[in-house]
């Protein structure tokens, strides 16, 4: 898998958009946690064959969540 620093930034903000502080499902999450996240996310992708990456797509964006809850500990905020 290769992609290009444009990319990353914009799949990045993607993700932000959704999980970062005052995104839709706000897990409280800061760029670089983020950035973190999808660091993990592929090397996951290196080292399992079925893991594919989607183009920064729903999927994608899904499966750095799961890393961002389990991996890191984020939980969404919900507001009262």
């Amino acid at each position: 898998m290769k992609i290009t620093v444009e990319q990353f930034k914009e799949f990045r903000d993607y993700v932000h958009d959704f999980y970062g502080k005052g995104g839709i499902y706000d897990l409280g999450c800061s760029i670089p946690d983020i950035e973190n996240a999808i660091y993990v996310y592929f090397g996951k992708m290196a080292l399992i064959d079925w893991l594919d990456w989607g183009d920064g797509d729903t999927v994608d964006r899904e499966r750095v969540r799961a890393i961002l809850e389990e991996d890191f500990g984020f939980e969404e905020i919900k507001l009262k």
